[in-house]
């Protein structure tokens, strides 16, 4: 999810949103609600250590990550993911993207599927998007109203019938994290792959999506299967390259690399001439 040019000159567009950014007490790790994030960013599949971090902050691309907080598909542990390192990493300059990646689509084979009836796989996503909360409370995000989170819905076959149930999936997602204190729904997947643009005509879309789309390009705009006209008022992430190694700081991280015009969590850093958001 890379940042163009060499300065870290920002703005933070958190105020210009109206977003409060008050610490809410002890318990809570980070600056409550997003800012509109135009700079590029990676994801790793277990969150590094705060060192890490650190090293791969200065003199790099990257000014925010992509974090699994949970969900019952995650791939790898987080032993390093607590309300303290949010905190660290916060001070530090980091932004986030916050992915919960539980059930996916009926017609896969992944371990743990949503129901291919469509009443039930609106429940189920309702259920997801409560746990997700819940996952953002015991890391220090509390009661914040406005915190982005993205699921994780990896490609499925092309199948009218699965097609329908992933759509009432994600509009139970939605309409549950539209619950107060309410909370900003994103989906990630594939451009094509996960028929993105099968959201784009639900009754309550998701609020920002994420693209994958390896092809090197970094714009956001530059979206395959995906029109133009959707999604457009700074609601767009792309994941352009899959995994890699890259080093910075004499550590080397398996990573995705990605793009963002959308809201991150705790803030956005604005950088105007990034490749990002080239048309």
């Amino acid at each position: 999810m890379q940042r163009n040019g060499s300065s870290r000159t920002w703005l933070s567009l958190a105020a210009l949103a109206g977003v409060g950014l008050t610490l809410c007490g002890p318990a809570q790790a980070v600056p409550a609600g997003n800012g509109v994030m135009q700079g590029q960013g990676f994801d790793a599949c277990t969150a590094p250590s705060t060192s890490t971090m650190q090293k791969w902050w200065s003199g790099t691309p990257w000014s925010w990550i992509g974090v699994y907080i949970g969900g019952n598909s995650r791939a790898c542990s987080q032993p390093n993911l607590t309300s303290s390192w949010f905190n660290t990493t916060y001070a530090q300059g980091w932004r986030y993207e916050l992915l919960w990646v539980g059930p996916q689509a009926p017609c896969t084979s992944f371990a743990h599927r949503f129901s291919s009836d469509t009443a039930t796989a609106y429940q189920q996503g309702k259920t997801e998007a409560i746990a997700a909360y819940n996952a953002l409370k015991a890391l220090g995000f509390g009661t914040a109203l406005n915190t982005p989170v993205t699921y994780d819905m990896e490609a499925y076959p092309n199948s009218s019938s699965c097609r329908a149930a992933v759509k009432s999936f994600m509009q139970g997602w939605v309409d549950q994290l539209a619950v107060a204190p309410a909370q900003v729904s994103g989906v990630y997947g594939s451009a094509c792959g996960t028929y993105l643009s099968d959201y784009a005509s639900m009754a309550r879309p998701p609020r920002f999506i994420n693209a994958a789309d390896w092809d090197l390009d970094h714009s956001t705009w530059h979206l395959s299967c995906i029109s133009s006209s959707y999604w457009v008022n700074n609601q767009r992430f792309k994941q352009f390259r899959g995994d890699h190694n890259e080093t910075w700081g004499g550590v080397t991280i398996n990573i995705d690399s990605n793009c963002a015009n959308g809201p991150t969590a705790s803030g956005g850093h604005l950088f105007p001439n990034s490749s990002c958001i080239v048309k």
